[in-house]
């Protein structure tokens, strides 16, 4: 079999044959050449499935944000036809109701989930957090990585400030 059939062959499979396929081979181990030889291609497959999948899952969640979105705009808008007699406010201001839908019954409710920026498109940037009131934004400590490679630290060094190298190790198709 020709390489480029061998790669459609692969592609062609589930995600749930190709995990199938990486777990006999992790169950077989890798303790040889041959053993290599036959979990290098299963491993990359569902690598390249599971990025596939991942662009499928942001996208079927931006047309589910989209449609969520324009119910909730419409629901909101018209609530007393939509809900008839089970709208009601909380006394927190959440508004909520339910509506039959083919003997299904579903609830929506409509508060609020923390703050976004009023400039319609514009996000909460490091720069903007800056300009709000004292007490509104928090201080994370994170890990400075470039800083720590600029150091050149040598293993005792990484080993006094309780760290180790994390190791990194990737496999990928290019032909």
């Amino acid at each position: 079999m020709s390489k480029q059939k061998g790669k459609k062959k692969m592609a062609m499979k589930s995600i749930k044959v190709l995990r199938e396929i990486a777990e006999a081979a992790l169950e077989a181990g890798v303790a040889n050449r041959e053993q290599l030889r036959s979990a290098v291609p299963a491993l990359v497959a569902l690598q390249n499935a599971e990025r596939s999948m991942q662009l499928r899952i942001k996208e079927t969640r931006a047309v589910i944000q989209a449609l969520s979105e324009a119910c909730s705009a419409y629901a909101h808008e018209h609530p007393e036809y939509v809900f008839n007699q089970t709208f009601s406010v909380s006394p927190i201001g959440v508004e909520s109701g339910d509506i039959e839908v083919d003997g299904k019954t579903y609830h929506f409710a409509y508060g609020f989930d923390g703050y976004d920026r009023a400039e319609q498109g514009q996000k909460l940037t490091q720069e903007f957090l800056k300009t709000l009131p004292e007490g509104w934004t928090k201080s994370k400590l994170e890990l400075d990585k470039s800083a720590v490679n600029r150091a050149k630290p040598t293993e005792d060094d990484l080993a006094e400030a309780g760290l180790v190298r994390k190791v990194k190790q990737t496999w990928t198709e290019i032909g």
